[in-house]
């Protein structure tokens, strides 16, 4: 039986049922899919929301970089890499630990905990350059540790960063679906 046209139907879906989406697994080649761990694991309070939020990270972010917002790029990285670095640590720290929801353990300490449980040592060391550009942003900006000039640098820089934690992390911890 030929299940390509319908796999193709499904893949250009926006938007599924879990019955569509069960289907979708079913009918797509092993290794397609990988799971993770369960998002309120890592601190996730509204999953749809949630959802909704990432989905439009990466086109909200392009538009603040157009548009020459970089505190706001830099913070949407930020966030982007810290769910990705949070599902790294609840999957490997091995004792069973969560983020609470109101976890306030900052950015560095995250990236610390990470690269503590193997995570890959050239990102510790880009994810802590970004975390120190942050840091002068956010919070030495009025200070005059930086400038605007040197945001824009920075924001340039590390474009994609946050994608490239995330494929890493997927490719690191998901568990192929069968």
């Amino acid at each position: 039986m030929n299940n390509k046209p319908r796999l193709e139907e499904l893949k250009d879906k926006e938007t599924l049922t879990d019955n569509e989406m069960a289907e979708l697994i079913q009918l797509s080649p092993p290794g397609t899919f990988k799971t993770g761990p369960n998002l309120k694991t890592m601190g996730v309070v509204d999953i749809e929301r949630a959802f909704d939020n990432l989905k439009e990270g990466p086109g909200r972010t392009r538009h603040a970089l157009e548009q020459g917002c970089y505190l706001e790029v830099i913070s949407l990285r930020l966030q982007h890499a810290e769910l990705w670095l949070r599902m790294f640590w609840v999957v490997k720290n091995n004792q069973g630990k969560i983020f609470e929801p109101n976890d306030k353990r900052p950015f560095g300490a995250i990236i610390n905990d990470c690269g503590n449980l193997g995570f890959r040592s050239d990102l510790v060391v880009r994810l802590r350059e970004f975390n120190q550009h942050r840091i002068n942003a956010i919070h030495k900006y009025l200070l005059g540790v930086t400038d605007y000039d040197e945001l824009k640098a920075v924001c340039m820089k590390t474009t994609g960063l946050d994608g490239e934690v995330g494929e890493y992390v997927r490719n690191e911890i998901g568990i192929v679906s069968s």
